[in-house]
């Protein structure tokens, strides 16, 4: 799916904000997107100077820092001695959001409190993956504990990965998170209905 024209039509079928991950910081699709669209955008970019330089050139809504190169794109910010150094390059940019993209963990959470961000998106690929009610419900709360203490120091909280139709539910009930994020459930359901309707279905069963 050409992610400019699922934008597009992501817009029209009345979604909160859309998002596409440049994982070489590449500019094309964020760029027309951006020129094309209303929708609030979220672009996921690796920690790189030329990722750096594509998000001041074209600045989204907001940009979440993430690292392609651990598990669920995950951020360690221990230590992040050249994330400080990123924050202060764009932290000038004031429409701009910050966010960074982290495990559920409390430590984690606060690193990125330190650091300034405006949300962290949480990876929710444990819960999904949990292979017993009990693991889940030990996801479940970590994601939770974590998005309550993200509440209390303002900082907002956004969910994703691995979300579906199924799923979605206990995660969208915590009511510290702001946005939760489905791609691929949405994009398999396209393939029968087609994408603005399969949108407009999860939107329906979200509100």
């Amino acid at each position: 799916v050409d992610p400019v024209m699922a934008a597009g039509i992501a817009e029209l079928a009345g979604v909160d904000s859309v998002g596409v991950t440049s994982r070489e910081g590449e500019t094309r699709h964020a760029r027309l997107i951006l020129e094309t669209t209303s929708t609030r955008f979220n672009w996921h970019v690796p920690i790189s100077e030329k990722a750096i330089e594509s998000v001041m050139s074209h600045p989204p809504d907001m940009v979440t820092f993430i690292d392609p190169h651990r598990e669920g794109d995950c951020l360690d910010l221990r230590g992040a001695n050249d994330l400080k150094q990123v924050f202060s390059q764009v932290r000038p940019v004031k429409s701009m959001a910050v966010s960074v993209r982290i495990a559920s963990d409390v430590k984690q959470l606060k690193r990125a409190y330190k650091l300034g961000a405006d949300y962290v998106e949480i990876n929710s690929m444990p819960f999904v993956k949990a292979n017993t009610h009990e693991k889940r419900l030990e996801e479940l709360e970590k994601i939770s504990g974590v998005a309550r203490i993200a509440h209390k120091y303002e900082i907002g909280v956004i969910v994703s990965g691995g979300l579906n139709y199924q799923n979605f539910r206990d995660i969208a009930a915590l009511e510290p998170v702001e946005t939760i994020v489905v791609g691929r459930a949405i994009l398999g359901k396209a393939l029968f209905i087609g994408l603005e309707n399969a949108l407009r279905d999860f939107i329906f069963l979200v509100k």
